[in-house]
C-alpha cells in the first residue's frame, strides 16, 4: 500500500498504486507519494548543508 497526496486539494488516502485523479476533488495529475516526517527532515537538513556551503564560500 502507498501513502498518497494530492497536491491540489491536499487528501491524504491509501492505495495499491496511484490514480491519475483524485479521488476527492479529481484533479488530473496532482497525486503523489506522502511525505513522511523523515523525508522533510531529510529535505530540511539538506537546504541547510547548502546554505552553509553558500556562506562559508562568501566569507
Amino acid at each position: 500500500m502507498l501513502d498518497l497526496e494530492c497536491r491540489s486539494c491536499g487528501y491524504k488516502f491509501r492505495k495499491d498504486k496511484a490514480p491519475a485523479r483524485c479521488p476527492y476533488c479529481s484533479a488530473e495529475g496532482k497525486v503523489g507519494l506522502l511525505k513522511t516526517a523523515q523525508d522533510l527532515l531529510d529535505e530540511t537538513l539538506g537546504e541547510a548543508s547548502v546554505m552553509d556551503g553558500e556562506r562559508k564560500r562568501r566569507n
